[in-house]
């Protein structure tokens, strides 16, 4: 495979599995505000096995770049790596506020 096909190929799966990585993040936010705290876990595990696939494809990135194959960074590849770091954001910032809810739903008098 010619190697700029295979930088576009690594950019095209970081890009495709952040995005659905932070997808499911909004998502399992949208639940656990509808205290659907067990459909929202759900929703977060699969944005973790999506930001997952994504890390694969930038190691990936990183293991042509130490071989010398990658010349100099293109729009795609940065397009790519701020796809990556805005899932991994969210992915982070959803589980904390997934949490607060939680707690405040805890918290809440019976008889909501």
């Amino acid at each position: 495979m010619i190697v700029n096909e295979k930088l576009e190929d690594q950019a095209m799966l970081i890009i495709s599995n952040a995005g659905a990585a932070r997808s499911a993040a909004f998502e399992a936010l949208s639940r656990a505000k509808n205290r659907d705290f067990t459909k929202a876990q759900a929703q977060m595990d699969e944005a973790r096995e999506y930001s997952h696939r994504a890390h694969a494809a930038h190691s990936e990135l990183l293991r042509m770049d130490a071989r010398g194959e990658v010349g100099q960074m293109d729009l795609l590849l940065s397009h790519a790596q701020d796809h990556l770091m805005n899932a991994a954001l969210a992915i982070d910032l959803i589980s904390e506020m997934i949490a607060l809810y939680l707690q405040l739903d805890k918290a809440a008098p019976t008889g909501k």
